[in-house]
């Protein structure tokens, strides 16, 4: 069955309350969820970090054709993904044209050049996980199937949109891009629910069960494979559970993080005046 696109909802008047970005969201702030779902806007500042994000997120959409080409010459590697950096930074603006509208060329040439400096490793990685696993096996986790599907969920009342598909071992499962940091095992438990959610929307778009899905650290071409346990799928429902709460008007506390100094709901958010409470550590 194919995956339902946002005007197709509108036409068939299909009730989408929530997004799986939302989820998101609230792993990392509850009140940003408060503050956007009462027509705050949350606008990200375009620095050089953030157009190095959207680089390696379109180079890591790329790494299944440089896989698939692959000899055991390193350079050659090192060189068909310095190539595609290229084409992503010449495509980048017609891509991404609200998020970089008006961006300057010394933030361009600054995000590429700090992906750049990534490339050496991602190759290595990239080579071990031929090396250990076999390139046919490799590409399964990674050559999608579709980029960026729209998939829904009439039973949760949810929609998310996984940066890919993929088909391995025979069966449809989501894949995110994740740009930060990989933890020495496994992968971290907020990518671990963020997986969890896109798998329980392929089901209900496939009709089959899948108990896995994958999370690509793009920045240093390393790709794990998360099994969701019945565990995992209870937390997701009891975040969706608080999110609606939250969307419904209740005021979740307030989170303190390094983040909240860039964040520009901080002055709203400060004058609340609300006390984090002992329940909010556990959310």
């Amino acid at each position: 069955m194919p995956a339902i696109n946002y005007q197709d909802m509108l036409q068939q008047n299909i009730d989408v309350k929530m997004n799986v970005s939302d989820l998101l969201m609230y792993f990392r702030c509850p009140r940003q969820v408060y503050y956007l779902n009462r027509g705050y806007e949350l606008i990200p500042d375009v620095t050089s970090s953030y157009i190095e994000n959207l680089l390696l997120k379109e180079l890591a959409l790329a790494y299944s054709d440089i896989v698939s080409t692959y000899s055991s010459n390193d350079e050659g590697m090192i060189n068909n993904l310095k190539i595609e950096l290229c084409r992503v930074c010449d495509n980048i603006e017609l891509i991404h044209p609200a998020e970089l509208e008006g961006v300057s060329t010394k933030l361009m040439e600054d995000a590429k050049s700090a992906v750049s400096e990534c490339i050496k490793e991602i190759a290595i990685n990239l080579e071990f996980a031929i090396v250990q696993h076999g390139k046919e096996d490799l590409l399964s986790c990674i050559n999608p199937v579709k980029i960026d599907p729209i998939l829904y969920s009439s039973r949760m009342g949810l929609t998310g949109m996984p940066a890919k598909l993929v088909c391995h071992d025979g069966k449809i499962v989501p894949s995110v891009i994740k740009t930060g940091k990989y933890p020495e095992n496994g992968v971290w438990n907020n990518d671990r629910l963020h997986v969890g959610a896109l798998i329980m929307l392929v089901e209900e778009e496939y009709e089959k069960t899948v108990e896995y899905g994958f999370v690509e650290y793009a920045r240093y071409g390393v790709v794990r494979k998360v099994i969701v346990r019945a565990n995992d799928r209870r937390q997701i429902l009891k975040i969706q559970n608080r999110v609606w709460k939250i969307k419904n008007g209740t005021m979740p506390d307030k989170k303190e993080s390094e983040l909240c100094e860039y964040c520009n709901f901080l002055d709203m958010c400060g004058a609340c005046g609300i006390k984090v409470s002992l329940a909010s550590r556990f959310f």
